[in-house]
């Protein structure tokens, strides 16, 4: 339903309702900040019933307060709120694309009853992000806001066409739940199945709330349904009692590593769950990394141009789908093919047959790409238009059209055959106890595979014989029914005996190799090393601002005026010191008791000759009960001589790298303590970043990258860090519309 051709309201022009529910009507609208310049936004209009309820509307005033100083790149900004002619409303960001709800069910559509888990998990971290920015923020006095989105559903993630996620609705949930009973019961009906246990049990909600709520949705993503299933009163019972099916039991294709990260944000203890969104986001990021190496960012944007082709091409925008892509798309479909490193090695006893490749998606109409993989197989066999017939053979031309339309018809059975053919094939994948035992053939046809293993490209829809043996000679045969399209697990445990145990004499492990530290590093380079005693930077000697801190308090920090582009800080505590980068925003700091503030030069950030802005800044810190802040001009002094530091140069800008920090030999350490350093400062093009130990860290859009270890000290470091490099992907472009 639209809104008539324009209606104005207020300063905004609606241009159609897009969505309605029980509490707000939704819509397209435009505004001109300044002549000339028309913005398209989203207008929320709360329904008209709930402006007489005060509660309400209270609620609603101080949650849009907050939700207005959100600013975050994977939360839809709210722009404006009020009331206009008595009808309040939202003013928010107009995201170009869907709700997750909607994904997942055009996936289905498309038989694609799970989303891939490396795209499930991206878009699991995006939120994730979102939600650490609105968990973390602070009020003028530095006091924590303590927002809770309370509503984490699919309903309420927006997945763009260019493949970025925002979180919508911050704060409308409390709100929401402020009006009447009846629309608290309406509200309980839709959404308890996003519920955490102490929500469901009426009790006080922080954070970890919707940390569970997002282990929900990522469950949903990689199972194709909800853990908690049955009449609301079922449910929230199963609910309260943590009761829910394992992931892997509805999907085999959810690994371990996967399982063990969602089962802990959804424990059913809040105590005993992820403590906070970015732990959660860092897990996830760590099993992307390590399992899921050939996953792309522009994964997700082209999986949603494949899913909503009409729209797009009905908008006139067009789709352009590469091969590689159309072929990963067509595996996901496949049983057991979005399996990731931890699942066992592919065994298929069957010979191999070329699969047809699709060729790239170049779509204006949208029938066009469902069929393309009819027109390429119609391509293989060419079909030779008639010659030129002689005059008087002319009239015969009439069955030049029906022959051509068998012969089409013909090949388009023959393709289905082939289609029919590849999805009643279907996996047998074996497991033992223990493991190592000796699949000797299947179906007569001998292997030399050991288990775990996995058969795939098995005739579904009959009987498959298996025969084992262990390595003490035990046998097992049966005969299993594999049905088409079916992942069939076959598990067995052979009886063993207890073996007696060898007394082995230890053996020194090997020493891993020492890389030899160098000041500049050109890419290609799988590894680089940091010397620590002399790539580093002493700030006491550098010339870094200095501001003693009551270590008993804490503290708010915050840098003004003028942009935090090269400034960092480093935060000494009875435990040792660490490095941080400035943002826009105040930051607070606890048991510090000494913080010491810094401004890398441009010609270090940038690599040329760049004036820096000497004008000094203001650093304020603020302890808990004092009265006023103390401030401390800090002026871009900072200097260190290119010795001190190792440059990886000749990155490429269009590229991305992940970085991961680990121990070298030996392990660098500080000041003689055998607490080893864990941090290093990262400067880029596009500023001053914190790489941690074990947590990867990507950069991009930079021709180099440089790497140093901060100390406030003497200079008695010692050890080696290593840092090892990975080109990951391309950095996704703007796609023309």
């Amino acid at each position: 339903m639209s809104a008539s051709p324009v209606t104005k309201f207020g300063k905004y022009e609606l241009i159609e309702r897009i969505a309605a529910g029980g509490m707000a009507e939704i819509y397209t609208a435009r505004f001109e900040p300044a002549p000339g310049v028309t913005k398209r936004i989203v207008i929320k209009k709360i329904l008209p019933h709930y402006a007489d309820n005060r509660a309400f509307i209270a609620m609603f005033t101080n949650e849009a307060k907050i939700a207005i100083r959100l600013s975050h790149g994977n939360i839809a900004q709210v722009f404006d709120f009020g009331a206009i002619d008595g009808e309040y409303f939202l003013a928010m960001e107009l995201v170009d694309g869907p709700p997750l709800s909607k994904v997942m069910k055009r996936a289905r559509g498309m038989e694609l009853l799970t989303l891939p888990p490396a795209i499930a998990t991206h878009i699991a971290i995006e939120l994730l992000k979102g939600l650490h920015y609105a968990h973390t923020r602070l009020d003028d006095a530095g006091k924590p806001l303590s927002i809770v989105h309370r509503d984490m559903s699919p309903q309420n993630v927006l997945v763009g066409y260019e493949g970025q996620v925002k979180i919508v609705d911050f704060g409308i949930a409390r709100a929401r739940n402020a009006g009447s009973a009846e629309t608290q019961s309406e509200v309980m009906k839709g959404k308890y199945s996003y519920f955490a246990p102490e929500q469901a049990k009426g009790r006080d909600l922080d954070s970890r709330a919707d940390i569970f709520a997002a282990g929900i949705v990522l469950y949903e993503m990689v199972t194709g349904q909800l853990p908690f299933q049955g009449k609301p009163m079922e449910a929230l019972t199963k609910l309260v009692r943590g009761q829910f099916p394992r992931p892997s039991s509805l999907n085999p294709a959810v690994s371990p590593a996967l399982e063990r990260i969602i089962l802990k944000a959804m424990a059913l203890e809040r105590n005993d769950r992820f403590q906070t969104a970015e732990a959660f986001q860092l897990e996830l990021a760590k099993y992307l990394a390590q399992y899921h190496r050939e996953f792309a960012v522009t994964d997700v944007s082209m999986l949603m141009q494949l899913l909503f082709e009409e729209e797009l091409v009905r908008e006139g925008r067009p789709v352009a789908l590469p091969r590689e892509f159309m072929e990963k798309a067509l595996k996901w479909k496949t049983p057991g093919a979005q399996s990731d490193a931890e699942s066992p090695t592919d065994n298929t006893i069957l010979p191999e047959k070329s699969e047809p490749s699709l060729p790239p998606v170049q779509s204006s109409q949208p029938s066009e790409a469902k069929t393309l993989a009819l027109a390429e197989a119609m391509k293989s066999q060419p079909v030779r238009a008639p010659a030129s017939l002689p005059v008087d053979q002319k009239p015969r031309r009439q069955w030049v059209r029906p022959a051509l339309m068998v012969i089409g018809a013909a090949l388009l059975g023959i393709v289905a055959v082939l289609a029919f053919h590849q999805f009643s094939l279907g996996t047998i994948e074996i497991v033992t106890t223990p493991r190592g035992a000796l699949v000797s053939s299947i179906d007569g046809l001998p292997t030399k595979s050991e288990t775990p293993a996995t058969f795939t490209k098995l005739e579904g829809g009959r009987d498959h014989r298996i025969e084992l043996s262990d390595l003490k000679g035990h046998e097992w045969k049966a005969d299993v029914y594999l049905k088409r399209g079916q992942h069939l697990i076959v598990e067995h445990t052979f009886e063993t005996a207890v073996a007696p145990v060898k007394v082995v004499p230890p053996v020194d492990p090997p020493k891993p190799p020492v890389l030899e530290a160098r000041d500049v590093v050109t890419w290609p380079v799988e590894s680089l090393a940091l010397d620590v005693a002399r790539h580093h930077v002493n700030l006491s000697k550098a010339g870094a601002a200095s501001v003693a801190l009551d270590a008993q308090k804490a503290v708010k920090v915050w840098l003004a005026p003028g942009s935090t582009f090269g400034w960092g800080f480093h935060v000494v505590n009875s435990s040792g010191a660490a490095p941080g980068t400035f943002s826009g925003t105040p930051f607070m700091i606890e048991g510090a008791s000494r913080l010491l503030a810094f401004h890398i030069p441009n010609s270090v950030m940038l690599n040329k000759s760049v004036p820096d802005d000497m004008r000094p800044r203001r650093l304020f810190t603020w302890p808990a009960g004092a009265m006023k802040a103390t401030v401390t001009p800090v002026l871009p002094t900072l200097e260190f001589p290119a010795t001190q530091r190792v440059v990886l140069s000749e990155l490429d800008p269009q590229r991305q790298y992940t970085l991961v920090l680990r121990q070298g030999t030996p392990a660098a350490s500080l000041r003689g303590s055998p607490s080893d350093i864990n941090r290093v400062l990262v400067g880029t093009e596009t500023g001053l970043q914190v790489l941690a130990l074990n947590e990867p860290l990507i950069i991009h859009k930079t021709h180099r990258a440089w790497f140093t270890v901060l100390d406030d000290q003497s200079d008695d470091q010692q050890g080696q860090l290593i840092i090892d490099v990975k080109e990951t992907t391309a950095f996704p472009s703007q796609k023309p519309r």
